[in-house]
């Protein structure tokens, strides 16, 4: 046991390092340099500045040391900082915002689905219509164009959007897909269907997860880096509105994995979720009328 215990604590020192200390540091270094030049190009300061610092190395090594421990205490805070702004960056990327101003941006990401989707209808009616009077080609032509409109509107929302943001609103469609196809409320019947999923399924889902994690960590970091950039150094902001828009584009990619995982675990596991809650399927899988049954089994009368 002890043993076990010893090598949890060499794994979370590990993670504090490089999660914390290290990011700290070369964030502390940047903010030195950007301080040192002043929105100037005077790249000579900089080097004055560390000739100063090596001279230091003549004090006594006590006060090296303070000196070193303050350098990593202020590097840690750094790092909680971050992980406390990831935080809200993910609370405000994943909050269903609907009130003004976001309710413009809702009603033009609903246009914008509507035009979409009309396009898409149209196509594929087009399509049936030339299967239906024999004009194999044209069908073809026509169901080229329907899948092409059916992805551009995907882009938008894979369901008529109902929140300002894409991530929210991606994550939303989830649950209100599975209630269309199955009748099931995905809030309530995860917790049990996570306990039914094989291990490696739960580690795609924790990877997606992770990956979202890291992404606001990464955006937390480019707001600071922007803020010291404003501060001191122009073109550290630049750096971290580039880093910004990195993360939120892997934000983006990381939710819409993890959607399409949640969905796929609800298509795959459902009718064994139904098994073990002892709900029997005539045709071998869950339809909304079994969902209905679920549902009322799971909230237990609440």
């Amino acid at each position: 046991m002890k043993g076990f215990l010893d090598e949890i604590g060499k794994q979370l020192a590990g993670r504090w390092v490089s999660l914390l200390t290290i990011p700290g540091l070369l964030f502390l270094v940047t903010a030195a340099a950007a301080w040192s030049l002043g929105h100037t190009m005077d790249f000579p300061r900089v080097e004055d500045r560390l000739r100063q610092v090596a001279a230091d190395y003549s004090r006594p090594p006590a006060a090296l040391v303070l000196a070193a421990l303050v350098v990593l205490a202020l590097a840690t805070f750094s790092g909680i900082l971050v992980h406390g702004l990831s935080v809200v960056i993910e609370e405000f990327w994943l909050t269903p915002w609907t009130h003004w101003p976001a309710s413009l941006l809702l009603r033009r990401r609903r246009r914008r689905w509507a035009r979409a989707h009309w396009r898409y209808r149209r196509a594929d009616q087009r399509r049936e219509r030339a299967q239906f009077a024999g004009r194999t080609h044209a069908a073809g032509l026509h169901a080229r164009t329907a899948v092409r409109q059916t992805a551009r509107r995907n882009r938008i929302a894979t369901t008529r959007p109902c929140h300002a943001g894409w991530m929210a609103d991606r994550l939303s469609s989830c649950g209100q897909r599975v209630m269309g196809q199955y009748g099931l409320d995905l809030d309530m019947v995860w917790p049990r269907l996570w306990l039914l999923l094989p291990e490696p399924a739960r580690d795609d889902v924790r990877a997606a997860r992770d990956r979202l994690s890291q992404a606001c960590s990464l955006a937390a970091w480019g707001v600071l880096y922007f803020v010291l950039g404003c501060a001191w150094w122009y073109p550290v902001a630049l750096g971290g509105a580039v880093t910004g828009f990195l993360a939120w584009t892997r934000a983006r990619r990381a939710v819409q994995t993890l959607a399409d995982l949640i969905e796929s675990s609800m298509d795959v596991y459902s009718a064994l979720l139904a098994e073990h809650l002892g709900v029997p399927l005539p045709n071998g899988y869950v339809t909304p009328a079994i969902g209905a049954s679920l549902r009322e089994r799971i909230r237990k009368g609440a």
